[in-house]
């Protein structure tokens, strides 16, 4: 893992109030694909159902934005806004933790596209996003 990408993104990850709330941390980053895991632990507060324990999907959302985000602005060292975001959800989100792995499909001189594949503690896979950044300062 790059120290300076690291230490940036885990700063990045640490200072929004929305994301004190949701607490994600930064498991792994690889300098050569770009690919960058975010962990997010499951807390009550993220469910949807106050009757079974399934995660809320603007958690899953929020995860997806947020690992997206993290893998054009490790390149990048900046924050970058995000210009689309399409979801596709496939089954319900449970268990301890999610893993929202990011991996940048194309990054241009003006817009960075990366897909994005969130698994849950079992492995199971619940969610697949892709995500369009502006590669503007923002």
């Amino acid at each position: 893992m790059s120290e300076d990408a690291a230490r940036y993104l885990r700063s990045s990850l640490a200072a929004p109030p929305f994301h004190q709330w949701l607490r994600p941390e930064l498991r792994d980053l690889d300098p050569e694909s770009g690919r960058v895991t975010i962990a997010l632990p499951l807390r009550a507060e993220f469910g949807r159902d106050p009757e079974r324990r399934e995660i809320h999907g603007g958690v899953i959302a929020a995860l997806i934005d947020i690992a997206g985000h993290a893998a054009i602005a490790a390149r990048l060292n900046h924050g970058v806004p995000t210009v689309d975001l399409r979801i596709d959800y496939l089954r319900m989100a449970a268990g301890n933790e999610l893993l929202a792995i990011a991996e940048p499909v194309k990054l241009g001189r003006t817009l960075g596209t990366v897909d994005i594949r969130v698994t849950d503690d079992q492995g199971k896979l619940v969610a697949v996003g892709r995500g369009v950044f502006s590669m503007r300062e923002g």
